[in-house]
């Protein structure tokens, strides 16, 4: 009788374990995701391209003019300065107080030509930065939209771009560009670098 109920208990063992087999292989089967989605974008076509890029460089080139203007007056008045020094005897209390005026003013206009130099180079690098982060987040938006899972970027060079990209001028750049050239081939229905484009200038990502 014990021998017959261990029989049975190995058999509904041996079932149940079955079922368990199945249950998990349906449900690996059922975690198994579909073939992701890729697109393809060039983000320096669309740096180059996009309103954005264009209003940034206005707004930096119209600061840069206003810049040098303050320094053109600040020459301007140097210059003058150094021409009424001649009026004076050397060494005069008169003479001495436009030298010393003459050598502050010097002193400013050096300070504000660096000062200018490092501020336009700061602005420059913090305008790409927001420009390449808002083509970030269109390129996200587009790809949701298009119900597309890995965007990849198309880096142009002159070894699959030759006609807009400038060839090697050495051989470190040649090194450079074929070990950094990760993108081999790509089928061009994927690449939505026009999408992005659109959807950069359009505002419709805001």
């Amino acid at each position: 009788m014990k021998k017959k109920n261990l029989m049975i208990g190995a058999i509904l063992a041996g079932f149940g374990l079955l079922v368990l087999c199945l249950e998990y292989s349906n449900a690996a089967k059922d975690r198994t995701a579909a073939p992701a989605r890729i697109g393809i974008v060039s983000i320096r076509e669309v740096f180059d391209n996009c309103a954005m890029k264009t209003e940034t460089e206005k707004n930096i080139a119209a600061e840069g003019d206003k810049r040098f203007a303050e320094v053109k007056k600040l020459e301007q008045d140097i210059e003058n300065d150094k021409t009424a020094l001649g009026k004076f005897k050397e060494g005069s209390q008169e003479y001495m107080d436009l030298l010393k005026g003459l050598m502050m003013k010097q002193s400013q206009l050096d300070a504000e030509k660096e000062y200018y130099q490092q501020e336009f180079t700061l602005k420059e690098m913090r305008g790409k930065e927001a420009i390449y982060r808002k083509i970030l987040e269109v390129i996200a938006k587009v790809a949701k939209e298009k119900g597309i899972d890995i965007i990849l970027n198309r880096d142009d060079n002159y070894l699959n771009q030759p006609e807009t990209s400038p060839a090697a001028q050495n051989p470190t750049d040649l090194i450079l560009t074929t070990k950094t050239h990760k993108l081999l081939y790509f089928n061009k229905d994927l690449d939505i670098t026009a999408d992005v484009l659109i959807a950069m200038n359009s505002g419709s990502s805001k």
